[in-house]
């Protein structure tokens, strides 16, 4: 026992004042008056006489009334969170409720919020306790409450949501509810499915010394087989002057029993189009492709669903295709050479997202009109056209158009309109031997960032046997050069507009670049920069926040404005800037989200697809004492760290009060003594008398 202020114990010396009564306390005498003894001798006569306690029990009572009164002034207390528990410490509870969307497995939800009942009913009077709900985030209602009630409602009022398992925001919320308790016992209860997908989150997060966390699986023990539509592609097209669209669908079986005969539908504006059945092979995944349709004037809602199993969240897959997904691209080449843009529209016509449609011409049949209907321009190992289509395609790169130059042998540049080329080029150079190789690249430019990641392609594998020797400007961003330092791609920005420059062929006439895999993706990167292409988005995950802002569709709506209605998957209403910012909407439900501007009546309405993260469909588990050891730094269940809670000695004298038991002790003395008195001075008169 540890006492909060000592020095109050100088007053034990007050103990001395009930001693020093009882010694100096004298029987009173009676006096008998005499007659002059004036004439008497006087002889002198010594008397001495002892003193003694004579009433022990009426010391001890007063001794022990002022002991009893100091020791309750000096504030008493225990050091043991042990021993204040055993003296009526009460507990500090967090329970913790995974409502991911693979807690809708079966009935485990169900289980879930039984099991948090239970656990608030068992609470005692004097418990705090706090419900939090997490999923990639964590939520609480009333915190450190001991409303029994408001906790109950809470559980019973809270749904799945469409998030994944995150347990690292949820211990961390509940590790500042404990560590700014008061209460002697702190405890955490995590009701969860433990999913091994969320475990990384919680790597950093450790609760407060003598947290006792244990866990409640609601997960079943055998093998959870799931069946889960893993996306879904778009194969495009033109039949008729309309632009057709195929769906392929792909389904994951994460079960260890084949899957047959399951079917699988594909819905358009929410009606379904077409339905068939797919067999995917235990652990394996199947595709199949649906008819196709035409494509409408808007974004059109796509859903693939499969039959719903024991997890439904991941049996659809919701998507949206617009229309205009294709970029125009013209190919001016040399009359007679047809043969040197085959690699380049063999490339071009690989693309899927987004489609190219090409038009070749040669330099002496290609018109206004196919410049003005093209989004960029190739001129494939020719120069710069004379006359009106050289004017027009240089109008055409001020306002905006890209240009795509390859320096073959055959080109001859206009000299009256150099300002559009990045620099002067020279005769072809050839490299001996084995060629030569790119030494240099850009990987930070939108061309090459593609090639930046491991194993996306080695773009100085191929080999260049001829070149132009090209002298850039001083304004003329070099992007390329081969190993000797020569040029081997620019580029300029001419009005609004580029133009990219590359100094050998675009066959394999120079070099062995078309025989690589790298040719196509680099064919697609330059026309789609030089295109300003930004590919559509066809789904968010649920939990991102829209901004619409960067959105594709949504420039037409008026964000400022504050007229926005958003109808979310539910058919309600949904907020815009509820965080404050005007034109952001979070996602937090799976399904299409609707968005409109009132003002405008003749607007299209936006339509937002919003798909869950398939990573929670992977129902793996950890095993609960891995995940409790990771957050306590001991296994489940040891109770006895408890010791190990450290509370500021004003807590504990606070929270254990013992200074009043103390002075109910010396009252109750006091009381005493005055009765024992009493009895003992009617005694004694009594003998007197």
């Amino acid at each position: 026992m540890s006492f909060l202020t000592p020095l109050f114990f100088a007053a034990l010396a007050a103990l001395g004042v009930p001693v020093l009564i009882h010694m100096i306390q004298r029987q009173r005498t009676e006096v008998i008056e005499f007659p002059s003894l004036m004439f008497v001798r006087k002889i002198p006569f010594h008397s001495l006489r002892r003193q003694r306690i004579r009433h022990w029990l009426l010391l001890l009572l007063r001794c022990a009334a002022l002991a009893l009164l100091i020791a309750a002034f000096a504030r008493p207390f225990f050091q043991s969170a042990a021993l204040v528990a055993a003296t009526g410490g009460s507990r500090e509870v967090v329970v913790l409720v995974d409502r991911s969307y693979s807690m809708g497995y079966g009935n485990r939800w169900d289980r879930a919020r039984d099991a948090a009942r239970g656990v608030v009913r068992d609470l005692a009077p004097d418990d705090q306790a706090t419900v939090i709900f997490f999923d990639s985030g964590a939520q609480s209602g009333a915190r450190s409450t001991t409303d029994r009630a408001s906790l109950l409602a809470a559980i019973n009022d809270a749904e799945l949501s469409a998030g994944t398992t995150r347990y690292g925001p949820a211990l961390q919320l509940a590790q500042g509810i404990l560590e700014d308790s008061d209460e002697p016992l702190l405890e955490a209860i995590l009701i969860t499915d433990f999913q091994r997908v969320g475990v990384d989150s919680a790597a950093n997060t450790l609760l407060p010394p003598g947290t006792v966390l244990t866990p409640v699986s609601v997960a079943d023990e055998d093998q959870t087989p799931n069946i889960s539509v893993a996306g879904a592609s778009v194969q495009r097209d033109f039949f008729s002057g309309r632009e057709r669209a195929a769906v392929t669908a792909r389904l994951a079986n994460r079960g260890n029993a084949t899957v047959e005969n399951l079917q699988v539908s594909l819905e358009l504006n929410g009606q379904e189009f077409e339905s068939l059945p797919v067999e995917v092979e235990a652990n394996s995944s199947a595709t199949l492709t649906f008819a196709p349709f035409t494509l409408e004037d808007t974004a059109m809602p796509i859903s693939v669903r499969a039959e719903a199993d024991a997890l439904p969240h991941d049996d659809v897959f919701h998507f949206t295709v617009a229309p205009g997904d294709v970029v125009p691209v013209l190919i001016v080449g040399s009359p007679g050479a047809a043969d040197a843009n085959l690699y380049l529209r063999a490339a071009l016509a690989t693309s899927t997202s987004p489609s190219f449609t090409v038009t070749t011409r040669s330099v002496d049949q290609v018109t206004t009109d196919d410049v003005a209907a093209a989004s960029v321009v190739v001129l494939n190992d020719v120069g710069l056209p004379g006359g009106q289509i050289g004017a027009a395609i240089t109008r055409f790169v001020e306002d905006g158009g890209g240009l795509w130059v390859a320096l073959g042998e055959r080109v001859r540049w206009p000299g009256d309109n150099l300002e559009l080329l990045p620099g002067t080029m020279d005769p072809p150079a050839d490299r001996d031997g084995r060629g030569g190789a790119l030494g240099f690249i850009e990987y930070s430019h939108p061309v090459f960032d593609v090639f930046d990641a491991p194993r996306s392609g080695d773009l100085t594998a191929p080999r260049f046997f001829r070149y132009r020797p090209f002298d850039v400007g001083p304004e003329t961003a070099v992007l390329a050069r081969f190993d000797n330092g020569e040029t081997a791609m620019a580029e300029q920005a001419f009005g609004a507009g580029r133009v990219l420059v590359w100094t050998s062929t675009l066959d394999d006439f120079w070099n062995d670049f078309v025989r690589q895999g790298t040719f196509l993706p680099f064919v697609h990167k330059v026309v789609e920069y030089l295109a300003e292409y930004s590919s559509p988005t066809p789904y968010l995950t649920a939990g991102q926040v829209l901004d619409l802002a960067q959105y594709p569709g949504a420039a037409d709506l008026d964000l400022i404005g504050g007229n926005l209605v958003v109808r979310d998957p539910s058919e309600d209403r949904a907020t815009v800037g509820s965080d404050g910012r005007a034109g952001f909407i979070e996602l937090v439900e799976q399904g299409f989200y609707e968005i409109r501007d009132t003002d405008a009546a003749d607007s299209t309405p936006v339509t937002v697809a919003v798909n869950v993260d398939l990573a929670e469909s992977n129902l793996e588990r950890v095993d609960p004492q891995e995940l409790v050891a990771a957050a306590t730094g001991r296994a489940a269940g040891d109770r006895s760290v408890t010791a190990e809670r450290e509370l500021e000695p004003d807590d504990l004298e606070r929270r254990q009060t013992l200074w009043w038991y103390l002075l109910i002790g010396a009252l109750g003395f006091l009381a005493s003594e005055t009765v024992v008195s009493n009895r003992l001075s009617r005694t004694e008169l009594d003998a007197d008398e």
